[in-house]
């Protein structure tokens, strides 16, 4: 029986972590790869069968798009926040010095939301004399 004492010492399990956790993201970008390109020649193969039988090709459903705003107000949510976790995880161990790293994602975070609020204003404004026939 092999003998597997050396995977628990702690110098080899702080190597094998970054390891695997850097093999899992490519595994995972890796199937979800192979699963786009498994949906577009499904979609492909059901056109061609409707080519061959001279059915009308059905149209691909359209997906509403999101507004630019609300892209930008999710991902300036999540940004503040981690610019917050960043500043209390390094502001206590490490004091003040180490802390101010965490103000980068906080800074860039609270940007995405001011330009959230302000692409919502011009899209409302845009919206708003649309229908009042104004140019």
């Amino acid at each position: 029986m092999p003998y597997f004492g050396f995977l628990t010492r702690p110098e080899t399990v702080a190597i094998m972590i970054p390891i695997i956790s850097i093999m899992g993201g490519v595994l995972i970008a890796i199937v979800a790869i192979i699963m786009e390109a498994k949906k577009k020649e499904l979609t492909h193969k059901e056109r061609l069968v409707a080519m061959e039988k001279g059915i009308q090709i059905p149209e691909p459903p359209k997906e509403p798009e999101r507004p630019a705003y609300l892209k930008n107000r999710s991902a300036g949510l999540v940004m503040t926040l981690l610019g917050i976790a960043l500043v209390i995880a390094i502001w206590v161990p490490a004091g003040p010095v180490g802390g101010v790293w965490g103000f980068i994602p906080l800074a860039i975070g609270i940007g995405l939301l001011i330009s959230s609020a302000m692409e919502r204003r011009e899209v409302e404004e845009k919206e708003r004399r649309g229908s009042a026939g104004q140019p």
